[in-house]
Order: C-alpha cells, then structure tokens, then sequence
C-alpha cells in the first residue's frame, strides 16, 4: 500500500493554509465540498510530492466536528491507495479493523472509491482505489 495523503482536521482552511505555505506547500487543488460527508476539502502538496488533506466541517453534525472538539487540529487519518478496494477491506477486518464507511465514490478523487477503516492501535485510515 502507497500513502497517498495525510489528513488534516482544522476549524478553518483558510488559517491551516497560511501555516503550510510557510512550510512550502502550496494548493493543489481548489475548496471542494463533500455533501457525503458534509466537510469542506483542499489539498496541499510540496516539492517533494507530499500531499496533504485539509478538511474543515462543511456541515454541522459530522465526524470531523467530533474530532475537532476532542482533539483539536490535527492528522486523524492516513490515506493508502490500493489496487482492489473490496478485498484490501476484506484483508484487513480479518486484521482488527473495522469498517467505518463503506466504499464510498469520492466526489474529492472524481468518482473513485473511498472507504474510512478503525483499528483500535492505529486510528482511522481511509482506503483510496487506483
């Protein structure tokens, strides 16, 4: 599995963006909204090709809001891109993880499938099919 992307919880890309810029990211992609789960996305990347996710609540009541409020601004997941989505998933409930959202096409990635994952050692990971 090859990381795709680090993602970012923050209150306000437009804050968490200027603290990057001083790192030497700059965006790579516009504000996306997801509706399917109500956050707002923009991606960052550097000279080394090192992609990172802000994502900001879009919406009340969603998942990021919860992290948000327990953990502040941090990285709450790490995204893997993979060949086959449904049997990597298969492969890993037998590992300890629990399937959070099913395979999901991402409006973020131009129809291809998502799907979030928790193990209780490592966190969240988000799965991202080629």
């Amino acid at each position: 599995m090859k990381v795709h992307h680090y993602g970012i919880a923050t209150k306000s890309i437009e804050k968490s963006i200027k603290s990057f810029l001083s790192l030497g990211y700059s965006p790579s992609s516009e504000i996306i909204f997801d509706p399917l789960q109500g956050v707002n996305l923009l991606f960052l990347k550097n000279e080394n090709d090192h992609l990172i996710e802000l994502v900001e609540p879009g919406q009340e009541d969603n998942p990021v809001s919860k992290i948000l409020s327990k953990s502040g601004t941090s990285i709450y997941h790490i995204c893997y891109e993979i060949d086959d989505i449904n049997s990597k998933i298969e492969e890993l409930k037998k590992k300890r993880f629990i399937s959070i959202i099913p395979p999901t096409p991402a409006i973020a990635f131009n129809g291809r499938k998502i799907c979030f994952l928790y193990n209780p050692t490592l966190g969240l990971i988000e799965l991202l099919e080629k």
